[in-house]
Formats: C-alpha cells, sequence, structure tokens
C-alpha cells in the first residue's frame, strides 16, 4: 500500500500522521490517502486539495419549449424534487451547457437542498454551447444538488456539472 507523498521539494516522505490518515501539507503537488485509497493532488487555480476523480452530473430537457424550470436527469425526475446528493465534500469544477438553437439566451443556474439561491451559474448567450472549467465552488456531502434553466422557450437545453472530491 502507498502511503509515501511526494513534497514539493522532489524528496518523498510519509506526511501523513503516523503514515495512516495520508493527510499531507499544502506543498504536496500529489498524493495518496491510505485511508480511503483516494488520489489527491494540491490544485493551484482553486488553491486547495482536490481528487483525481470527476463526479459528473448530466440534466436536460427533451422539449422545444422549456421556460423557467428545472431541468431533469435520470428517470425524467425534475432536479428539484429528487436533486443529486454528493457523497462527500466536492467542489464544483465546470459547467457545460447546450441547446438547440444559437438565438436564444439562457442561464443555467446550479441550486442546493431545494433553496431558490443560485450557487454558481453559467449563461449562453446567441450561441449553441458554452462552458467554464475554472469554477470554483464548494459543496458539503449530503447537499441535493438541482439545476434550474431560467429563460424563455429554450429549446432542448441540456447542462454537465463536474465535480472533485474536497477536503
Amino acid at each position: 500500500m502507498l502511503r509515501d507523498t511526494r513534497t514539493a521539494s522532489g524528496g518523498t516522505g510519509i506526511n501523513g500522521t503516523s503514515g495512516t490518515s495520508g493527510t499531507s501539507g499544502a506543498g504536496s503537488p500529489i498524493y495518496i490517502d491510505s485511508t480511503s485509497g483516494d488520489v489527491y493532488y494540491y490544485d493551484v487555480t482553486r488553491s486547495k486539495n482536490l481528487g483525481i476523480a470527476n463526479l459528473q452530473q448530466d440534466v436536460g430537457r427533451g422539449h422545444a419549449v422549456v421556460t423557467d424550470q428545472y431541468l431533469r436527469g435520470e428517470g425524467d425526475a425534475p432536479s428539484n424534487m429528487n436533486g443529486f446528493v454528493l457523497p462527500w465534500d466536492a467542489t464544483l469544477i465546470a459547467i457545460t451547457m447546450s441547446g438547440r438553437s444559437n438565438t436564444q439566451t439562457w442561464t443555467a443556474q446550479v441550486r442546493k437542498n431545494g433553496g431558490g439561491i443560485s450557487q454558481d451559474s453559467l449563461t449562453i448567450t446567441n450561441q449553441y454551447s458554452n462552458y467554464n472549467n475554472t469554477k470554483n465552488t464548494d459543496f458539503s456531502a449530503g447537499d441535493r444538488i438541482m439545476i434550474y434553466c431560467s429563460g424563455s422557450s429554450v429549446e432542448y437545453p441540456r447542462v454537465t456539472l463536474v465535480f472533485r472530491r474536497r477536503f
């Protein structure tokens, strides 16, 4: 089992508590948590330790006329009725969105826990798609994630959220 971490100076050593927790200092670019087996790295853009695996949520609506409503995931349930539950503390690192028309303006709002307040968002203005891969919005384990389409007569909206585990 690997417990050694590479330090910022290029050497190796055990930075966790007795080598069992795998918790390392912020200067370590990559390490393995020997408790969970997860690989983490220090994300200099976001100034925090994040896991390397992505957790992705996809939602959309199979209609040509979507106006101010929650988008739907698997099972066709609106995300406000049965939001995606995060299994651990996570950071939203990217949002992508698309629609069928390049003549519309609409916003994908990321909401949580039944609240109507947007935690983060992305807007399309007269284009087929848009993305932002520099997001840095923190959520807690157990948060229910919901995606709201704010716009009028949006044609076949689709949104993807990408999270990484945070600690």
